[in-house]
């Protein structure tokens, strides 16, 4: 029944005895129940799906064990997790560690090294007042919580066991999984700590590969001590009652060669770790090795020193002036790490580039870790930061000069990606006399590159957001791009040609090598792959465990904490 016949039903027959409350009572349940018709009964979360009783944790570090070993090794024990577990094999420690020390304490705080301050073995500078282990933060929350951390090492029961309610250094592995089974034994047992470290000491001695049968073997003794505790686990008289979540992760991977190198962080062997978080109600998720970029390959132009290629062409230099108007710089580049000299130009139309920029025209040049575009004018100039460029591959750049509303600005953008915006209203008319400049450019106050150009594109149009991100990472341009009429110059600096850089461009305008001693190098690397940083976030890290250890044990962060984890969920 429509509710407007309803109400009218209901006037002609009540009114009169003023049932006013009986009229508002029947509206609301036929209100209510087109509503129920519309709005499905389901419930979506945005948190770890954890029951609600009495939360525990079994946390099962191991040193020396690479993600990619384990996985190869398919130990049974570890694989029974899996099927209710959010896991990783390319999970990460620090990137700069080469003994687990590091690792541990960011497994036990949530925090990086440059918060902690332990690296590698050494305790000595340690800042665990301000970032305090997570058996502290647990006891604050709970003091009445039981702590307990098994482990064959010293130095980790000495630095990294306080505020626990008992810590035993023991003589082995074997003997570090039966006192961790005594443990789970006992009722009162709310979070175990169980350290192994053999896997570590055979990789050291025989190489951190399965394809070495003593270290796959110590792969394998592992998994079968962690059969151990599971078994334990389960034979709890009230593990029915309980929530435990299972945490089990390599602190440290190990030296060894790898195959395919892709010079990312996920090729550094002694950063490769496992996670697994294991608990009966999490959904499965796999996180693997996140996309590091597409391949770019070719016989490349190393600028090295004061090697550089201009345009000899007076007349057609002109058409690469920045004027008062708008255009876009598009250029791939590989830096050879690390960065020998400062501010290196790497490509620019400028009569010299030194301290304080004292001639008009433009350059992009290198600064620390990222690039930056830098010009003057006839009124004023500066330069706008570009964004981090990855060690060791391709990195595309770009810098796109627009009139919005009258008004000049420079946009920056990193393999597609938006970094900053300047307005350069003041700074007047950009032209030169000088030659458009891939490599060196004389001056003073700035050092000499070495780095590889490859794929300029300039453009007489502002091309926007959308154009600079689908074209970024691709290492061609055809009639196909929406802008090619706008094309001014295209030069994929590829492939030796005799002393010439081929404009590819409408115009054709070739550039000149200045020297006989350029060097075209085979290159297959990665382009816009993501940076470091930028890839850690993708993978669980060490310093995640803690956080997603508080979210289980319903342990509210404080932002004072400054922690760096993040919490992973299985959705």
């Amino acid at each position: 029944m429509k509710r407007n016949n309803l109400y009218k039903l209901i006037k002609r027959i009540l009114l009169p005895i003023g049932a006013l409350a009986v009229i508002l009572t029947l509206l609301v349940i036929s209100c209510k129940q087109e509503f129920e018709k519309t709005i499905p009964d389901q419930t979506y979360s945005d948190s770890v799906n954890v029951i609600y009783g009495q939360p525990k944790v079994l946390y099962v570090i191991a040193d020396g064990i690479r993600g990619q070993s384990i996985q190869a090794a398919a130990p049974p024990n570890v694989n029974t997790l899996l099927k209710n577990a959010i896991y990783s094999w390319v999970s990460l420690g620090d990137e700069e560690t080469t003994e687990p020390g590091t690792n541990w304490t960011s497994l036990l705080t949530g925090v990086s090294r440059t918060k902690h301050g332990v690296v590698n073995n050494d305790f000595s500078n340690t800042n665990l007042d301000t970032y305090p282990l997570i058996y502290t933060r647990i006891k604050d929350a709970d003091p009445e919580a039981n702590i307990r951390v098994f482990t064959t090492s010293q130095l980790f029961k000495d630095n990294l066991t306080a505020d626990t309610d008992e810590s035993e250094v023991l003589p082995d592995d074997d003997a570090v999984a039966s006192a961790a089974v005594t443990a789970l034994g006992e009722e009162q047992v709310d979070f175990i700590t169980v350290h192994f470290s053999n896997p570590n000491a055979v990789g050291a001695s025989e190489g951190y590969d399965i394809s070495k049968p003593v270290y796959k073997s110590a792969i394998l003794t592992f998994d079968d001590q962690l059969g151990e505790l599971l078994n334990a686990l389960k034979a709890r008289p009230t593990y029915s009652e309980e929530n435990w979540l299972v945490v089990v992760t390599s602190s440290i991977g190990g030296n060894y060669p790898i195959a395919d190198n892709d010079n990312t962080i996920f090729s550094n062997p002694i950063a490769n770790t496992f996670t697994i978080f294991s608990a009966p109600r999490y959904q499965t998720r796999y996180i693997s090795k996140p996309f590091v970029g597409n391949r770019f390959q070719g016989d490349f132009a190393r600028f090295e020193g004061q090697r550089h290629a201009i345009l000899e062409n007076n007349d057609a230099n002109t058409i690469y002036n920045l004027d008062t108007g708008e255009f876009t710089i598009e250029l791939k580049i590989k830096k050879n790490k690390p960065i020998k000299n400062i501010y290196p130009a790497l490509l620019g139309k400028r009569p010299e580039w030194s301290s304080g920029g004292p001639s008009n025209g433009w350059v992009v040049f290198l600064e620390d870790n990222y690039w930056q575009f830098n010009a003057r004018g006839t009124g004023d100039g500066n330069q706008v930061r570009g964004g981090t460029l990855a060690d060791a591959s391709w990195s595309s750049v770009a810098v796109v000069g627009v009139i919005r509303d009258g008004t000049r600005f420079i946009r920056t953008y990193t393999n597609g990606a938006f970094n900053n915006e300047t307005d350069i209203q003041g700074w007047g008319n950009l032209d030169n006399d000088a030659p458009l400049t891939i490599g060196y450019i004389n001056g003073n106050g700035h050092g000499e590159p070495d780095a590889y150009v490859a794929d300029v594109r300039i453009w007489k149009a502002a091309l926007p957001d959308d154009v600079i991100s689908t074209y970024a990472c691709q290492t061609s341009i055809d009639e196909n791009h929406p802008y090619y009429p706008y094309l001014a110059g295209y030069w994929p600096v590829a492939n030796n040609t005799n002393g010439t850089i081929i404009d590819e461009g409408i115009f054709g305008n070739h550039l000149t090598l200045t020297t006989d001693d350029f060097s075209y190098d085979r290159l297959n690397d990665y382009l816009c792959a993501p940076s470091t940083d930028d890839l850690g976030a993708l993978v669980p890290r060490t310093f995640d465990i803690p956080t997603q250890i508080f979210t289980w044990l319903k342990i509210s962060r404080q932002e004072s904490w400054q922690l760096d984890g993040k919490t992973w969920l299985d959705q």
